[in-house]
C-alpha cells in the first residue's frame, strides 16, 4: 500500500511538471485584462497583416452567454452568404483537418448547414474593431470566424493558419471569403456596452 501511495504520489508530480513543461513551450499565460492595442499588436506581431480583421466580444456578459448556451467557440467556424454555419465533419479537433477545409472552399459545392445556430448569433455579440472587419455574411460566398486568445500564446497558431488557408482559397481570389478574427482574452473595452463591469476590486 505504501508503495503504491509512493508511485501515485511520484505519477502526479512528473504529470504537474510535464504540463507546467507544455505550457512553457507553448507560451500559454495566465488571462488578464487586455486593450485593444494590446492584443491587436499581438496580432500584428504574429498575424502581419491580418489585424485588420480583429474582433472582440462586445463585452464580458455577450461572451458568458455565448458559452452558457453552450455555443462553445472552439477554434473555427464556418458560414454561408445566408449566414447559416457549415458543418465541417471533423470530429478529430484537429487544426489540420480544418486549415485543409478552409483551402478548399468552393462556391460551387453544396454543404451541409447547421441551422439551428446562424452567424446572426454570433453577430450581436461580436464587436469589429478592424478596418477590415465585415459582419454581413451576404457580401460573401463564405465567412471563416477564428477565435483565439492573447493569453493561448503559440496555440493560436494553428487557428491563424486556418485562416491563412480561408484566404488563399479559390473563392477569396475573386473577394468571396471573409475572415473574423475574434479575441476572447478580458479587455477593458468591454464596457463598449454602457454596462460597468464589477470586479472584486474596483468598477471599470
Amino acid at each position: 500500500m505504501k508503495k503504491l501511495l509512493i508511485l501515485i504520489t511520484a505519477l502526479i508530480i512528473v504529470l504537474t511538471a510535464c504540463k507546467s513543461a507544455m505550457m512553457r513551450q507553448y507560451a500559454v499565460g495566465s488571462p488578464k485584462i487586455e486593450t485593444i492595442e494590446s492584443v491587436r499588436n499581438d496580432l500584428k506581431k504574429n498575424m502581419p497583416g491580418f489585424e485588420g480583421y480583429l474582433c472582440v466580444f462586445r463585452d464580458s456578459a455577450a461572451l458568458m452567454d455565448w458559452f452558457k448556451n453552450k455555443n462553445l467557440p472552439g477554434r473555427s467556424q464556418f458560414y454561408n452568404s445566408g449566414g447559416y454555419r457549415i458543418i465541417t465533419q471533423d470530429s478529430t479537433f484537429c487544426s489540420g483537418v480544418e486549415t485543409d477545409f478552409a483551402g478548399n472552399l468552393k462556391i460551387n459545392q453544396v454543404y451541409r448547414i447547421d441551422s439551428l445556430t446562424p452567424f446572426c448569433r454570433l453577430q450581436k455579440d461580436i464587436l469589429p474593431v478592424g478596418e477590415k472587419a465585415d459582419l454581413d455574411p451576404s457580401n460573401y460566398s463564405f465567412t471563416c470566424v477564428i477565435f483565439w486568445a492573447r493569453f493561448m500564446g503559440k496555440l493560436n497558431l494553428s487557428s491563424f493558419r486556418i485562416a491563412a488557408s480561408a484566404l488563399e482559397s479559390q473563392p477569396a481570389k475573386t473577394g468571396k471569403v471573409n475572415v473574423l478574427l475574434v479575441n476572447i482574452d478580458i479587455l477593458d473595452f468591454w464596457n463598449a456596452s454602457g454596462n460597468m463591469i464589477k470586479t472584486e476590486i474596483k468598477t471599470r
